[in-house]
């Protein structure tokens, strides 16, 4: 059996780097969706992603509750890349003597297409409705954590999830339509 979160905090906190790392495995991919979803380019989510996780264990005695571990790394998070929307971020690479990434060539296939237009759709989102999303399809929590991530109730988080997907649905049907013409 895994340990809690709180358990895993507490451990950290008296030096166990180890139950860090569990940490760390457990809500990287969270991160980097969260992060990704502010960029847009794998690389520099990756990077965000890190931050996230170094702040994160520089306060980690500030958490109160350390079983909410995972709603305050989604805080952390949400600032971390509200720092990057501002430009904090932003040009890092050019601090650290690196070219600034290449963009990434795409074919023109109606596959790309249609995730084009799945971004798109999720760029229309407000941040909660789009977190829900990832937290619940792409993340593939149950929806008792993502509503424990998100703050809000179980009824909440299903209104919310159907908001989205309506919305989503929508904007994409607007999208083929608009194809086909």
């Amino acid at each position: 059996m895994s340990d809690s979160d709180g358990q895993l905090v507490q451990s950290t906190l008296k030096g166990d780097k180890e139950a860090y790392g569990q940490l760390y495995d457990r809500y990287a991919r969270l991160v980097r969706v969260i992060c990704h979803d502010t960029t847009g380019d794998y690389s520099q989510a990756q990077d965000l992603a890190q931050e996230v996780f170094i702040r994160a264990y520089e306060k980690l005695n500030t958490l109160k509750e350390p079983e909410k571990f995972g709603g305050w790394l989604v805080s952390i998070s949400r600032n971390i890349c509200r720092e990057f929307r501002r430009g904090k971020f932003r040009d890092r690479h050019v601090l650290v003597g690196l070219d600034p990434p290449e963009p990434d060539v795409q074919d023109n296939n109606k596959e790309t297409d249609q995730l084009a237009d799945l971004h798109e759709a999720l760029g229309q989102l407000n941040e909660q409705e789009r977190m829900a999303l990832q937290i619940y399809y792409l993340e593939g929590q149950d929806a008792k954590r993502t509503q424990a991530l998100l703050g809000i109730s179980r009824s909440g988080l299903y209104r919310l999830l159907e908001k989205a997907r309506e919305k989503v649905e929508k904007f994409i049907k607007a999208q083929q339509e608009k194809n086909e013409k």
